[in-house]
Formats: C-alpha cells, sequence, structure tokens
C-alpha cells in the first residue's frame, strides 16, 4: 500500500475553496519548562476526549508552560478520560474544535496541516468505502448567522514513527529526560516510515514525534471522487 503526507497547499492563487475557520478547543495539557532546555510542547490532539465530566477540567484551560511535576499533575487527571493507547505529551490538546467559520469548504481541509477536516458527503464516502482508523468528531463551527457548519475533524493518533535512519544528529534536541523528559528532533526534510511501527490496514494516522498526518492511497483515491480540494499530498516511502 502507498501513503501519503497530507498537508495545506501554500499556492494561495490555486485555491478551490474559500471556507476558513478561527477555532480553538477547550482543554489543554501545559507543555514543560524546564531550566535546561526552556519550554517545549507538541501539538498532538485527540478531539474524541470528553474531559466535561472531569471536577478539575478549569485545571486543563491553558497550554501554558508549568514544571513537570505541575504537567504530570495535571496528565494523571487525564489519563481516565482517555484511550489507553494513547500517550499523553505536553502540550496535547483535547475536544473538538469551538469557534466561528465563513466561506465553502472543499471534501477535505487542512488548515493548518495537523487538523483534517473533512464534509458531512465526505465522511460518508469514507465510511461507506470501509476505510479503517477514522475517528470523526463533529467540529463546533458556526457562521456569521450563527448556523451550524457541518464538518467533522478526523482524529490522527500518531501510532506511526519515522525510520530511526532518517533522523540524523544534526535533527536532534540534546535529550534532557532527568530534567522534563524532552528527547525530541527538528522534522529532517528527507524522511520515511520505519516499517515494523506502521499500524496495520489503517488508512489515517499521525507520526510520532511530529505533526505530519499520512493518509492511505485508499483514502485519497476516495476523497478525490468527491472533486478538488486544497491539500497536498507527498507520497512518503516505508522501510
Amino acid at each position: 500500500m502507498r501513503y501519503f503526507e497530507l498537508t495545506e497547499s501554500d499556492d494561495l492563487d490555486s485555491r478551490h475553496w474559500s471556507g476558513s475557520y478561527r477555532a480553538e478547543r477547550q482543554w489543554y495539557l501545559p507543555s514543560v519548562l524546564c531550566p535546561r532546555c526552556d519550554a517545549w510542547g507538541g501539538m498532538t490532539a485527540y478531539p474524541s476526549v470528553d474531559l466535561s465530566a472531569l471536577p478539575e477540567k478549569d485545571d486543563l484551560k491553558s497550554v501554558w508552560p508549568q514544571t513537570r511535576e505541575e504537567y504530570e499533575r495535571r496528565a494523571a487527571l487525564v489519563r481516565a478520560f482517555a484511550p489507553p493507547e494513547i500517550q499523553l505529551e505536553p502540550g496535547c490538546r483535547f475536544g473538538p474544535l469551538v469557534g466561528t467559520a465563513m466561506g465553502r469548504f472543499g471534501p477535505i481541509t487542512a488548515m493548518p496541516s495537523w487538523q483534517v477536516l473533512v464534509r458531512e458527503d465526505t465522511l460518508t464516502a469514507i465510511q461507506d468505502a470501509g476505510l479503517k482508523g477514522i475517528i470523526p468528531v463533529r467540529a463546533e463551527l458556526r457562521n456569521r448567522r450563527t448556523k451550524e457548519l457541518p464538518q467533522y475533524e478526523l482524529e490522527a493518533r500518531p501510532l506511526a514513527k519515522l525510520h530511526p535512519a532518517c533522523i540524523q544528529d544534526r535533527d536532534r534536541v540534546p535529550p534532557c529526560l532527568e530534567s522534563c523528559g524532552n528527547n525530541g528532533f527538528s522534522l529532517p526534510p528527507e524522511r520515511w516510515l520505519y516499517g515494523e511501527s506502521l499500524p496495520a490496514d489503517l488508512d489515517l494516522f499521525g507520526v510520532a514525534g511530529t505533526t505530519r498526518i499520512v493518509v492511505s492511497e485508499r483514502f485519497v483515491d476516495t476523497v478525490n471522487r468527491l472533486g478538488p480540494s486544497d491539500v497536498v499530498y507527498r507520497e512518503i516511502t516505508v522501510e
């Protein structure tokens, strides 16, 4: 099976659709403040994780940096509400997107690239095609007339990994495991997926340590049948 990174198109002159939105999530884990490597956190989002029943949910209203101990306290609060297979990291975001939208949207939107939204007819086509790994969450978007806009965000859990051989020493952040747990890396310009980490038969997933979302050839073919979209598919190999 072929796989593709899905990203937002940066060619504004060739856009087919006028749709745009401004939206945020309700809950966050803080980034971590470290005396050695400054503050750090990721952008991983789990829109399906609902923390409305958490008594301490007001402690999760900001991604503002905290000590490692305070981050771990808040992460422990979230753990009981999150699926056991997902990894909680500094900067994680939870809950559906809530905000406003305007214009007309294509079959699929990546704005920014780590948030993938689809129209209702696109979701129906994806489900009818039997694609796997699809976790849709309705985004709470309204236009200027307060009319609800039917868009669904596809949750991309970071289940795959980049191949270790494509991450060079120059890409790595100096490890700070004892102080804050940071052991990240910069996204290498030439990259490929680690085959042993690939989730079997899934058609959409994220890549650990990055904001990248990967989709299968089946996903691309299904969505493209609904017409043009303002997204770019970059093939990524598996080794």
